[in-house]
């Protein structure tokens, strides 16, 4: 049975692959080039420059063609181009400008996967602009007229091309090649056409990149329909016992039972507001004296009623479950120390967007005064519409999550 699964899931995997590798492909292209000039002319070296434009891309046929070439595809690119050079003996620079036109055969050699490509091809290229530069004190400038220069707009050039492309992810794929200029004219003396370069570049499949957001949110829109089929848990805080033994130590009993009544009003006040609310899913609260056995999965006896009195067992999916509180935490979302309701998973991890995002922040200072960050004991001091805002916003962003935009 195992094997027949498996199979299955190879087969479901290969036609996925196959509909990929059958699909038009398009996108955004960044290259650098460097002017192999210099290998002709010892007064020559050779400079870096880019171009940058878009590409298109498809196969011939959704099969291969035979046992020997297996696969081919075909890609026609548009760009702008910049190439050049420098004359060191008088420290002057060469650089133009096209417009290009490139096509491509591309051999795929695995007729499963596109990860290696080798490519032949050629490109047309038209001359927008030729400039000449000279060093003077210290910088280059343009000159206006220059005799060693003999390019003029509107002239053409071809070149020849072949390479190797090499997927670096989803949408990301890296290509190195070398291009042959047939109508480079160049001599030592004075710079007519366009040099050969060394091309490095990146492609970017717009494609792909769609289909990666898509299946991101796909994913996400999933995860949030099961989460609210599940069961949020609400950790409470108890009375710090601590500070309370300590107050009634100094006889201040008045203090003490202040402490621990605004504790349990603030407990009052979270489930209150959890009840009108938040909708999202199913909510039961527990107190973080508990928090041990809930890390481990123990249940029984842990959750406490709207008026904080034990509750009897619950039933709840316990494999469809998520942990939440307004605490004070470092946040993994913004990577700074703030009170804000959080969310984690069943082993106390917090979870990511949408589930922690800024808008959970309640800000670390009560009512906006830094000095209440002194006065406050834990979570007391926040009144009911502070949780509620936030409440709100968190359930209507996870409600609208379970939505595909």
């Amino acid at each position: 049975m195992k094997k027949i699964v498996a199979m299955l899931l190879s087969l479901l995997s290969l036609e996925s692959q196959a509909q990929r590798l059958q699909e038009p492909n398009y996108g955004m292209i960044l290259n650098g080039n460097f002017s192999t000039i210099h290998s002709r002319y010892d007064n020559y070296v050779g400079s870096s420059y880019t171009s940058y434009g878009v590409f298109f891309q498809n196969p011939f046929s959704p099969y291969h063609s035979n046992s020997f070439l297996n696969r081919l595809d075909y890609t026609v690119e548009a760009a702008m181009a910049s190439a050049g050079f420098r004359d060191k003996n008088s420290d002057k620079k060469f650089k133009s400008k096209y417009l290009d036109l490139s096509f491509y055969v591309n051999y795929v050699p695995d007729r499963m996967s596109d990860d290696l490509r080798l490519f032949i091809g050629v490109r047309p290229s038209y001359l927008t602009f030729s400039s000449s530069s000279l060093m003077e004190f210290g910088s280059y400038k343009e000159i206006g007229s220059d005799t060693q220069n003999l390019n003029l707009q509107g002239n053409i050039d071809l070149c020849a091309m072949a390479g190797i492309t090499v997927n670096m992810g989803d949408v990301a794929s890296f290509e190195m090649k070398y291009v042959h200029s047939f109508t480079n004219t160049s001599t030592a003396q004075y710079f007519k056409g366009r040099p050969s370069t060394i091309e490095v570049g990146i492609r970017l499949s717009a494609v792909r990149i769609r289909n990666k957001i898509n299946g991101s949110e796909e994913n996400q829109v999933k995860e949030l329909n099961k989460r609210a089929q599940g069961t949020l848990l609400v950790m409470l805080e108890e009375p710090d016992e601590k500070l309370i033994s300590q107050l009634m130590q100094e006889q201040k009993l008045t203090d003490a039972g202040y402490v621990r009544k605004l504790q349990e009003q603030t407990n009052l006040n979270i489930i209150k507001e959890f009840r009108a609310n938040f909708d999202f899913c199913k909510v039961e609260f527990f107190m973080n004296s508990n928090a041990n056995r809930v890390n481990r999965g123990d249940f029984k006896g842990v959750f406490v009623d709207d008026q904080l009195q034990p509750k009897s067992d619950v039933s709840f999916d316990t494999a469809n479950y998520m942990i939440a509180s307004f605490i004070e935490d470092v946040s993994a979302y913004t990577r700074t120390p703030d009170y804000a309701l959080y969310f984690y998973d069943e082993h106390f991890v917090q979870l990511g967007a949408p589930y922690n995002t800024g808008i959970n922040s309640m800000g670390i200072f009560v009512g906006g005064d830094p000095m209440n960050y002194f006065r406050r004991v834990k979570t007391s001091g926040y009144y009911p519409e502070d949780f509620r805002k936030i409440l709100k916003k968190v359930n209507s962003k996870l409600q609208l999550g379970r939505i595909p935009s």
